[in-house]
């Protein structure tokens, strides 16, 4: 047998509300019980002292010869009957039975009328207990009702004169503690039955679009991505269907990159071959104006100083030019490769720029550029000398790339942009300004440098962008920022 949700469901709050049930009416059935007993006492305990107060005023208004049970004790247990309405009968000091009052307007006292005589073993507990100087009680449930006998030692001026026992008539309230007893019952099917119709309302609302889940589920499975989950509500089945419809959208995503993968790997390759291709080319242009200079400077009849002193300059700077586009290359090298260990640490970003700022400042006073920084702590997680590469990278163009005379504003806030005056850029390279060799060999530029920045922090999970607004240069740097907290 299959253990569905709605069986389990069922047989645990059966089992539950069982259980509940029945500790709930044992526990009603004795708190009423012990309710009823309590007035029973206290009601007892008034009618002992209503009774002996009657008694007490009797023997002062009737004084009796010899025993006062004896003389009046027809009148005093008829008085006290009609008092009360309870049958009351009246024992002397051995025992023996003297006289009894009914009331004949009770039948379930004239039925139920006990004679006693001639107390012993055999004779009623409570009439035990009063000729043992005590007061004490006997329930008895009958077919009709139930009675409480009660007896107690009457003592006047400590004078003992004998027991009198009363039998009243307490079926009203018995009865009454069964009919509420009968009613909490039937209250406590009705709410089972209730929260019953209630739990299995609810159990159909979860199972339902679990169902709907499971069948869109297979579905998928056999390659069918375009199945809704018409599941509208807002607890925690509606979140699992909108988790479930965010992961067959990324399921479908996933499908589609899967099937575009080819081209992009074909884009990539060419990509790749583009690069190597203007590696060479960038690296061919050098050489062959080393080779250029030396072959000249190297012919046997050569006796040129002017031109001599040109070649070393010329071979010196297209040297310096080589040896930084190697260094990038390495770089850019590096940053791609999968196997290199980075030891990422946790740091603040904003003392690293200005310490930045103050190293570059000397060589842009150079071009009479300020470095001005403004910000504020920016924590975040990385490479630190990456991000150092970076910063100093982009700076270092900034006073390449600057004009003398105006300042280069850093600000260190949310983002980190580095802001610089130039001549006018043109629109493809700015759309191109992070990709391999695009820029003019401008100023020892050989087109890397940006590129290899993007790396990096494509490489940390941000971003980096380049405009310009005549006549200024923005670039913008995004990285994830850590939460601080200020105590």
């Amino acid at each position: 047998m299959k253990w569905t949700i709605r069986k389990k469901f069922f047989l645990g709050f059966l089992l539950l509300f069982a259980i509940a049930a029945l500790l709930f009416n044992e526990l009603l059935e004795k708190t009423i019980e012990n309710n009823t007993m309590t007035v029973i006492q206290n009601d007892l305990t008034k009618l002992q002292h209503t009774s002996k107060e009657y008694i007490k005023q009797f023997s002062q208004i009737h004084r009796a010869k010899d025993d006062l049970f004896i003389e009046y004790g027809s009148s005093i247990a008829q008085e006290l009957s009609k008092l009360h309405a309870q049958s009351v009968a009246i024992y002397k000091t051995d025992g023996q039975f003297l006289y009894e009052a009914v009331p004949v307007n009770i039948p379930i006292l004239m039925e139920n009328t006990k004679y006693e005589t001639d107390i012993d073993e055999n004779s009623s507990n409570e009439l035990q207990q009063a000729f043992q100087n005590k007061a004490a009680y006997t329930p008895k449930k009958l077919t009709e009702g139930t009675i409480i006998y009660f007896a107690y030692p009457v003592y006047v001026q400590d004078e003992f004169h004998g027991v009198l026992r009363f039998t009243g008539d307490y079926s009203a309230m018995y009865k009454h503690n069964q009919q509420l007893l009968h009613s909490f019952t039937l209250l406590t099917i009705i709410l089972f039955v209730g929260v019953f119709v209630i739990s299995l309302l609810l159990t159909s609302q979860i199972i339902k679009p679990l169902r709907t889940l499971t069948s869109a589920t297979k579905r998928i499975a056999n390659g069918d991505y375009s199945v809704s989950t018409p599941i509208h509500t807002s607890d925690e089945i509606g979140e699992l269907a909108i988790q479930f419809q965010h992961m067959q959208n990324e399921i479908r995503q996933q499908i589609h990159v899967i099937e575009s993968e080819k081209e992009k790997v074909l884009i990539l390759e060419k990509k790749r071959t583009d690069f190597f291709h203007n590696v060479t080319h960038e690296l061919k242009t050098p050489l062959a104006t080393i080779s250029g200079y030396a072959q000249i400077i190297g012919e046997k009849d050569f006796d040129d100083s002017l031109f001599l002193e040109k070649a070393a300059q010329k071979i010196r700077l297209e040297s310096d030019r080589l040896n930084e586009m190697v260094s990038q290359l390495l770089s850019f090298s590096k940053a791609q490769s999968e196997t290199t260990f980075k030891s990422f640490e946790v740091f603040d970003l904003f003392p690293l720029i200005q310490s930045i700022c103050e190293d570059l400042q000397l060589k842009a006073t150079k071009y009479a550029m300020p470095i001005l920084i403004t910000g504020q702590s920016f924590m975040m997680n990385g490479h630190k000398d990456e991000i150092r590469q970076v910063i100093i990278n982009v700076i270092d163009n900034a006073i390449k790339h600057g004009l003398s005379n105006h300042p280069i504003e850093i600000c260190v806030y949310d983002r980190i942009t580095i802001i610089n005056h130039s001549q006018p850029i043109p629109p493809d390279i700015i759309t191109h300004a992070f990709e391999p060799f695009i820029h003019t060999a401008a100023k020892g530029n050989h087109g890397l440098g940006l590129f290899i920045c993007a790396q990096i922090i494509e490489q940390h999970n941000g971003s980096i962008s380049f405009n310009y607004q005549q006549p200024q240069t923005i670039i913008e740097i995004n990285l994830p920022k850590l939460a601080t907290f200020q105590q």
